[in-house]
């Protein structure tokens, strides 16, 4: 076997492999820093509730991109994801946001949890389901 056969052998499938799993674009993608959570105590069964989300971003450069929700059960757990264009110069200032996520109470439990993630906290809120 040559030289030249074995560097491709090694080397190209590392190249290859290098590539790291977030989206290969123009932009930088975080969670968003989470300040309050909003919802109401109590909602009836199969009712579509709101979820009030606020915080901040670092800078005004930051957008929000989406908000990923995973459900499992009577648990929900919904992230906020927010990018900003590389090399962008903005000035350090807070930029407030609000989002509104809506969701439906499932008839077959008696309570919701819900957990927001943030890039520095969780914020965690329990709903009664009434019958």
């Amino acid at each position: 076997m040559k030289i030249e056969q074995i560097i491709l052998t090694l080397f190209v499938p590392i190249a290859l492999g290098c590539k790291g799993l977030e989206p290969q674009d123009d932009y930088i993608y975080e969670k968003v820093y989470i300040s309050k959570v909003t919802v109401d105590d109590t909602v009836k069964a199969k009712q579509v509730f709101k979820v009030e989300i606020s915080g901040e971003f670092p800078t005004p450069g930051w957008e929000l991109y989406k908000i990923e929700i995973k459900e499992s059960g009577n648990e929900f757990t919904i992230t906020p994801i927010a990018r900003i264009k590389k090399g962008i110069i903005v000035p350090q200032v807070l930029v407030p946001f609000s989002k509104t996520v809506e969701l439906v109470a499932k008839p077959n439990f008696d309570s919701i949890k819900i957990s927001v993630v943030g890039r520095t906290e969780t914020i965690k809120k329990t709903i009664i389901i009434s019958k």
